[in-house]
């Protein structure tokens, strides 16, 4: 946590807060290590959560997860953190910033050609806010997200690493329009590889199957003289989409770019 004092902590200056944290230094960080793989075939390894504002654990360690959405089957896998530490607070005009920044690689596994890719990984969080005692607009809490991807291989086959545009989202709660004791508070962000990759015009069979992914996440609470502002993340899950494929023999790749060049000649000799 991040205390301050002053008597005027404006949301102005809490949303310039929340974006300014992912730069923190990393005070301390604990690794959880590899796990998987999870059905279909999704491993997450080197799983680490850091602060730059706080002992950790915030998140705490993961379980492991794979269920199957209707209409099936259509697998979801992923880590499902508990939090039991993650808080921001604040009284008397203070304010509170918690920052926790969570690292890992996924990679979807692959047994000759049978491949199972990253179709989209997503993050769902949520908690409780508590906002009572005098105040204004100013007294308020405020959650945020963001998540940052780097593919290094598609269909099994490394490529030169590139980042896609990050995706984030906020939720914030005042005391004039929100106040209560313990709300509940939600948020989600997504990030679509495959939509991604097509936008980028990268060229792919199954798709991604592996990606390094970094998630910042904060939590501010802002008081003011008689207010009490507090949030809380209880329960944090990363998820993904996999994309189970076959990639073709290699010597069928190589008959569809003769043929390819074969209709490109054929073309050329008519045209002329």
């Amino acid at each position: 946590m991040i205390r301050t004092y002053r008597r005027l902590f404006s949301a102005s200056a809490a949303a310039l807060a929340l974006g300014l944290l992912a730069p923190f230094a990393q005070a301390a960080s604990i690794s959880y290590g590899n796990f998987g793989p999870v059905a279909p075939g999704i491993s997450f390894l080197n799983v680490t959560e850091s602060s730059g504002t706080d002992p950790v654990p915030l998140y705490g360690a993961p379980d492991p997860y794979s269920s199957v959405v209707a209409p099936g089957p259509v697998y979801e896998a992923g880590l499902d953190f508990d939090p039991t530490s993650f808080v921001a607070s604040a009284a008397g005009g203070g304010a509170d910033i918690t920052d926790g920044q969570l690292n890992f690689t996924i990679v979807g596994q692959k047994d000759g050609l049978d491949v199972v890719a990253i179709k989209s990984i997503f993050l769902s969080e949520g908690g409780d806010y508590t906002l009572v005692g005098g105040g204004t607009a100013a007294s308020q809490v405020l959650a945020g997200a963001i998540m940052a991807v780097k593919v290094t291989e598609i269909d099994g086959s490394p490529v030169t690493p590139f980042s896609l545009p990050a995706a984030n989202s906020s939720v914030g709660f005042n005391l004039a329009a929100n106040g209560g004791i313990v709300q509940p508070w939600s948020l989600g962000v997504l990030v679509d590889l495959e939509a991604q990759l097509l936008s980028l015009n990268k060229s792919f069979i199954v798709g991604v199957t592996k990606a390094e992914v970094v998630i910042n996440n904060s939590l501010i609470a802002i008081s003011e003289p008689g207010s009490i502002a507090f949030i809380a993340k209880k329960d944090f899950v990363i998820g993904t989409a996999p994309k189970p494929g076959i990639l073709p023999e290699p010597g069928t790749l190589g008959m569809m770019g003769l043929a390819l060049c074969g209709i490109g000649a054929a073309s050329r000799r008519k045209r002329s």
